[in-house]
């Protein structure tokens, strides 16, 4: 029989996201529907639901006075599927039943098999519509005990059961783990089909309260002296809530905004809230032992809401508003809810059936309508309950020594025969030469023959040969094979899909890596991937306390600086140290500094002075060359090389000694004399509007000293 797989199926969209993975970081897992981190929902009317991280937190709706004028006839009124009341006009026709107000138009469930409504005041109720049934012709319609509606039954003979009457082919729950029905006067019981368990390396088997079937379940938790299982949530306290994630607890605290109180008010924490409000002291009443504050509103029952008035409480009754359901959906009245709400009809199962163990082809994926049940042939019987498909087998007596049980078509259990053994057998069943013991002692039976030795695939348990697990080849026991069937690998006595942290593989087999591996390619010390300490780091394969010169550590590995540096990191390949000669700059170690740098004595390349293209020094005073339209005097970078220089290619160069300003270092290149009684003996021009010459005293012949320091022509 193939293993079926089972999950909760709520809607389509749940069901699709089958198999959903453990929550992560960022995400929460709700209902079998992963959502983001920051969803806001309510799963109900009456609860808000947050996801902070990966924990899921849900606070009950808290319900502000509306401030009714009760006086002027308004009366307090709950919306459709709505939690908190609100003001409305005192509508007339609405109807008092059983402590609650309906409005006109109103419809709620009464009772389980009654449903009423309110019309102009009056309450009229009528059994519940039941969904309608064709039954054959062998059939009979039977209301069975503490139901509404009918259901198909045989015409054959009722049983009798513990005390009751069941009808032909109604069926009833035995316990949790099996259910029997009623086959033409005969009680036939069955139990449930639990399929064998393959659980991962990090899960354990664990029996659910309310589930049958054992599940495997990853690493629990241990808080206060209480055990949580992997996904399970529990409150600390009023503001933290924590989850237990493979064995690891993590909590989240509510944090508290800023709270500035008014004038007249003050602090005050409600009994499990989390964060102090804002109160007034003035009116606050006092309600069963608890403290309320002035146009608190709260709920003594679940219709009833009751405020704080100037010390006084006041109670009033909600009215129901009227309710209209959507398509697929009907109107149900839960335990502590004052109105009827529309809920979904689309609760289901969805299952599939695995031809083969590890094989990927697989039947049609079936959904099945809640509280469905089936039989798949005489000796199955399966139901879909709380979304989960359950099938139960028939425990059928065994049959006498020396009888053969024989199968017969249509029938569950097999029928006693007295027929002869094969020889080698002692008893048989199902047919002659189906042993169940042999005649010689000495042999093993595997499979109903008489055999000397099980074999592949079996083990010897006393005189039987018992199959190994599905995914063993060979095995010594029924918990831990010696070979595996491809592609699985052996670890431990288990068959592995793939090693896991700890261990490499080793050809068919998982073999554990060195101590300090989390994991490993090989057994040696060298041969890590990731180390078990945190607090190591990987270098060279080999977990090491830290990556030493020459290297940096790179997320828990340690990487090569580069090969320029002579040390580098701690935590980034920027070089901290450069070889002999090598000079540092940016983090790189290079042959010489860049322009606007220079190399100071501890080989690192230092900006220069804004003023300097190059420098030799930090200072104004230590420039070697200039930015463009500045020149070059005796170390800095002047706008003008000023008196007795001339700029040359950037570079203040002097003048003849005769020249006061010049254009080059020729006697005949001044532009201005230095001596006041020397004239400028111009030869030509040498630029826009400026002419060079020779300083003479005194000028030549035909030529005056102007008082402009020039020699003019008569």
């Amino acid at each position: 029989m193939g293993a079926w797989k089972v999950w909760l199926g709520v809607t389509l969209a749940l069901a699709e996201l089958a198999g959903l993975p453990h929550p992560s970081e960022g995400a929460c897992v709700y209902q079998g529907s992963l959502l983001e981190d920051a969803t806001i929902w309510k799963p109900d009317s009456c609860q808000h639901c947050r996801c902070h991280g990966d924990i899921v937190i849900c606070k009950p709706a808290v319900c502000r006075n509306p401030q009714c004028a009760f006086e002027k006839g308004e009366v307090l009124q709950i919306a459709a599927n709505q939690c908190c009341p609100e003001c409305v006009s005192m509508t007339h026709g609405s109807c008092h039943h059983e402590k609650k107000i309906y409005a006109h138009g109103t419809e709620w469930a009464s009772s389980v098999c009654s449903v009423c409504a309110c019309a102009h005041g009056e309450v009229r109720c009528s059994p519940q519509p039941c969904p309608l049934l064709l039954c054959g012709d062998q059939e009979l319609e039977f209301i069975p005990e503490g139901s509404c509606c009918p259901i198909c039954v045989g015409r054959g003979k009722s049983c009798s059961y513990e005390g009751h009457v069941f009808q032909d082919g109604e069926d009833w729950p035995l316990s949790l783990c099996a259910r029997c029905t009623c086959r033409n006067g005969v009680t036939q019981c069955f139990t449930a089909q639990c399929q064998p368990l393959f659980c991962n390396k990090d899960e354990t088997v664990v029996r659910v309260p309310g589930k049958c079937c054992p599940q495997c379940s990853s690493g629990s938790c241990s808080a206060a002296g209480q055990v949580y299982q992997h996904g399970e949530q529990w409150s600390e306290n009023a503001c933290t809530t924590c989850l237990c994630d493979q064995g690891e607890v993590r909590c989240h605290t509510q944090a508290c905004p800023p709270l500035r109180c008014e004038k007249g008010q003050r602090r005050a924490q409600r009994p499990g809230a989390c964060c102090e409000e804002c109160v007034s002291p003035a009116g606050r009443c006092s309600h069963h032992g608890r403290v309320r504050y002035q146009d608190e509103m709260w709920k003594s029952s679940a219709c009833e809401f009751c405020v704080c008035d100037r010390g006084r409480v006041t109670c009033h009754t909600g009215a129901c508003a009227r309710v209209e359901c959507a398509q697929g959906e009907e109107l149900i009245h839960l335990d502590g809810k004052c109105c009827p709400e529309c809920i979904s009809r689309s609760g289901y199962c969805v299952y599939e059936e695995n031809t083969e163990f590890m094989s990927s082809n697989a039947s049609e994926v079936k959904h099945i309508p809640e509280g469905k049940k089936w039989e798949e042939g005489p000796c199955k019987l399966c139901e879909c309950r709380g979304a989960e498909v359950t099938c139960y087998e028939p425990s059928c007596p065994p049959c006498p020594v020396a009888t053969l049980a024989q199968v017969v078509k249509g029938q569950c259990c097999p029928e006693c025969t007295a027929v002869y053994c094969h020889p080698d057998c002692l008893t048989c069943s199902q047919s002659p030469d189906h042993c169940v013991l042999c005649q010689d002692p000495t042999k093993l039976l595997r499979n109903g023959r008489c055999v000397h030795s099980c074999g592949p695939g079996f083990y010897q348990a006393g005189a039987l040969c018992l199959a190994c697990k599905p995914q063993c080849s060979t095995c010594s026991s029924g918990l831990e094979c010696s070979s595996c069937q491809p592609p699985l690998l052996m670890r431990h006595g288990q068959c592995v899909s793939t090693c896991g942290d700890g261990f490499y593989q080793d050809r068919h087999s998982c073999a554990a890596c060195h101590e300090s591996c989390e994991a490993c390619w090989g057994p040696a010390e060298k041969q890590c991937l990731a180390c078990r300490d945190p607090l190591r780091v990987l270098r060279e394969g080999a977990c090491v306390s830290s990556c030493g010169p020459g290297f940096y550590n790179k997320q828990g590995t340690c990487s090569a600086c580069d090969q320029s540096c002579e040390s580098c990191g701690p935590n980034s390949p920027r070089c901290l140290t450069c070889a002999e000669k090598a000079l540092l700059h940016d983090g790189k170690c290079i042959s010489e500094c860049p322009a606007g740098y220079y190399a100071d004595a501890t080989g690192r390349c230092k900006v220069c002075h804004n003023s300097c293209a190059s420098c030799s020094g930090p200072r104004a005073s230590h420039c070697t060359a200039c930015i463009h339209s500045r020149a070059l005097r005796q170390g800095h970078c002047l706008p003008n090389c000023g008196e007795g220089f001339y700029p040359d290619h950037g570079i203040c160069k002097a003048c003849h000694s005769s020249c006061l300003t010049c254009v080059g270092p020729e006697r005949s290149h001044c532009t201005q004399c230095k001596k006041p009684e020397e004239g400028l003996q111009a030869e030509q021009p040498s630029g826009v509007n400026i002419s060079s010459g020779e300083c003479l005293s005194p000028c030549r012949a035909q030529f005056y000293l102007e008082n402009t320091g020039l020699c003019e022509g008569e």
